[in-house]
């Protein structure tokens, strides 16, 4: 089991890295929303997520719901077997939520 960290790069830009998992879920949402809140831009960097569930997935459409509208939720570096389940369920094709292609 990794343990789950959020790692703020810059003023818009997170680094989540480890297992997004029903046990961290609720960490991520209580982190992001003042940030959600506040600005309204937010990009998540997957680089390094090693896990995410359903409860990760349900955790990050609720911050791009929170959002409301303002800027779409930007998930950017998502590694290989992230990306297939993400694609799988069709996340890119929810409202509010933009993954990036990256190289």
């Amino acid at each position: 089991m990794t343990p789950f960290r959020i790692n703020q790069v810059s003023r818009e830009r997170y680094g989540l890295s480890g297992e997004l998992d029903m046990a961290s879920a609720e960490t991520l949402r209580d982190a992001l929303r003042p940030v959600v809140a506040a600005d309204g831009h937010l990009v998540l960097d997957l680089e390094e997520l090693t896990f995410i569930d359903s409860s990760g997935i349900r955790a990050l459409v609720d911050l791009a719901e929170r959002m409301n509208g303002a800027a779409p939720l930007v998930l950017s570096n998502v590694p290989a077997g992230v990306r297939r389940l993400f694609d799988v369920i069709g996340l890119d094709t929810l409202p509010g939520i933009e993954i990036e292609h990256d190289g």
